[in-house]
């Protein structure tokens, strides 16, 4: 399994040990909070993109949203806890 970007918050200590135990290798992370991370990339390992709604920016959210769909991967908005990542297992399972 390779990586998944988690984009919005500011710490993803327990979701980060989540999505390792799920399988993901690396977990990279664009916290939302800088002007720049508009312009943030998805790397070329990434297999999902997750998306804390409550804590990204509209702009932030339609680019990441674009470029998922330019690279075909897939895209889960949730709410950033363990709880709500683990609702959407069967999406993270697929892809596992």
């Amino acid at each position: 399994m390779a990586g998944v970007l988690v984009v919005g918050g500011d710490r993803v200590g327990e979701i980060e040990s989540l999505l390792q135990d799920k399988g993901f290798r690396n977990v990279y992370h664009v916290s939302g909070r800088k002007k720049s991370d508009v312009k943030a990339t998805i790397p070329a390992d990434t297999e999902l993109v997750l998306v804390f709604i409550n804590f990204v920016s509209h702009s932030l959210s339609k680019n990441i949203k674009k470029l998922a769909k330019q690279k075909r991967v897939p895209i889960v908005f949730c709410r950033r806890s363990c709880d709500a990542v683990s609702m959407y297992q069967p999406a993270v399972s697929q892809i596992s």
